[in-house]
């Protein structure tokens, strides 16, 4: 199964997050952070699942580079897939790790996305890696937030996607310790939940 986004054509996989409103709602602000950034930005997709925020991000001229990491070999696998599917589009140099975090990832970037796992789970057991957040739903944002501080380029911006079913409260006062702000931040609304995406920067 594939999904149309831009012109970028993105497979999916049983084993692999697929693209849905958070991921929609999260590629708008991608579009828009990378049309407003000098040329030559370098990006990280953390997280990454199936690419398509990356991709989105990789065909833009002012992109240089994109690393795409997951915990997930699966979908560094199915990302791997995708930027070759997608290679006549892309304008960045592209490369897919398999990463917890930043373990595997070097340099320092303009622009890191992270559509993180967000939901919390009280018992632990049945939600996945590319679901549970902690018990409160943003454990792993905060983990990322605390690495991402020393390697962002002076200037840099990330993308953040969270659900209201975590606690977003706590994960803005991290977010004001460390020393972010908030540039820009989208909502939607859906059944049972809100989904907040939001544009930061140090």
């Amino acid at each position: 199964m594939s999904i149309s986004y831009h012109g970028l054509e993105i497979k999916s996989a049983e084993q692999v997050y697929d693209p849905a409103e958070d991921s929609m709602l999260a590629a708008g602000i991608v579009e828009a952070a990378v049309r407003d950034a000098d040329r030559g930005i370098d990006v990280l997709d953390m997280g990454c699942g199936t690419g398509i925020l990356g991709l989105v991000a990789a065909i833009s001229e002012n992109t240089r580079s994109v690393t795409f990491a997951d915990i997930n070999a699966d979908a560094v696998k199915l990302c791997e897939e995708n930027i070759e599917r997608n290679k006549e589009f892309l304008c960045a140099k592209c490369i897919a790790v398999n990463s917890n975090l930043f373990s595997n990832i070097k340099g320092r970037f303009d622009l890191m996305i992270f559509n993180a796992p967000y939901l919390p789970d009280n018992d632990n057991i049945w939600l996945s890696e590319s679901w549970y957040g902690g018990r409160e739903g943003i454990e792993i944002t905060n983990r990322f937030l605390d690495e991402a501080v020393s390697r962002l380029n002076p200037g840099g911006q990330i993308i953040l996607v969270e659900s209201s079913f975590g606690n977003i409260e706590v994960l803005r006062s991290r977010m004001a310790e460390l020393g972010f702000r908030v540039l820009k931040e989208e909502k939607k609304h859906m059944a049972f939940e809100e989904i907040v995406a939001m544009l930061i920067s140090a």
